[in-house]
């Protein structure tokens, strides 16, 4: 109760700002540059059915990245995290490909995924994908000897030591790690809606309502709107997730 007190703390606040510059900016310039708020919720209203699918189809999108993200980055970061020998030979391979943009390879993605539904999913979760993956490897790699060392002369095996000590010390770090590049990925997500131009309709992503709706500002921004609600809706759903998979966390915490 006392979050989502907080969260509409926020954005009464943000629609006080969001006013106030609208106001001074039309005082100034003599036009409302930035549109009222009420004006750009009335916008999204006249055409939530072009919104509301526009805002699904990125909402699906981005959600099936993060199954991807974590599915393939999450074991993989165990995996090299945990292993001297692996992560001699792969960490240079990784920290080298690390911080190359997605949106660079964009043209090779096309060619290897086509223009479709895919490449746009491939190229949001290869942003979270690195994110999630050199999380975990940092986290395995920092896990005290002691614990390890207590776990195997217990008898445990390499799948037991994995379950009951690996990936409870690794969990926390991956999840923060994804929420911070849950923006990055609405980042992406818009480039790479908007890289093939307005193919699909204003309902076929955030990023295409946007842009065929530019001449309408107020339109436009609901658009903007529904990227922020999407970053918030899937930032709110990782935060959950953490406290569900990563109770002992949370312990004592309220």
């Amino acid at each position: 109760m006392r979050q989502v007190l907080h969260y509409l703390a926020a954005a009464l606040a943000i629609f006080f700002l969001w006013a106030l510059a609208s106001f001074v900016l039309e005082q100034v310039k003599g036009w409302p540059v930035i549109p009222y708020p009420w004006s750009v919720a009335a916008a999204g209203i006249e055409y939530l059915p072009q919104w509301s699918t526009a805002f699904a189809s990125s909402a699906r999108r981005f959600f099936l990245s993060l199954i991807l993200a974590f599915a393939t980055g999450l074991p993989l970061g165990l995996l090299v995290g945990a292993s001297e020998r692996l992560h001699r030979w792969f960490s240079p391979l990784i920290y080298l490909l690390y911080p190359i943009p997605p949106i660079a390879l964009l043209f090779f993605l096309y060619m290897a995924f086509g223009v479709g539904e895919a490449v746009k999913v491939v190229t949001v979760s290869l942003t979270l994908f690195f994110q999630v993956l050199v999380a975990a490897i940092g986290a395995a790699r920092n896990i005290s000897p002691s614990y390890i060392l207590a776990v195997r002369t217990a008898g445990a095996n390499a799948l037991q030591l994995h379950r009951h000590v690996i990936l409870p010390a690794v969990l926390p770090e991956v999840f923060t790690a994804a929420r911070v590049s849950v923006g990055l990925g609405i980042t992406m997500l818009y480039i790479a809606e908007t890289k093939l131009g307005l193919l699909g309709g204003p309902g076929s992503g955030l990023g295409v309502f946007i842009e065929t709706y530019a001449m309408r500002t107020d339109l436009s921004l609901s658009g903007v709107v529904g990227l922020a609600f999407l970053g918030l809706l899937f930032y709110t759903f990782l935060e959950i997730l953490e406290r569900w998979l990563c109770r002992w966390k949370y312990v004592g915490k309220g």
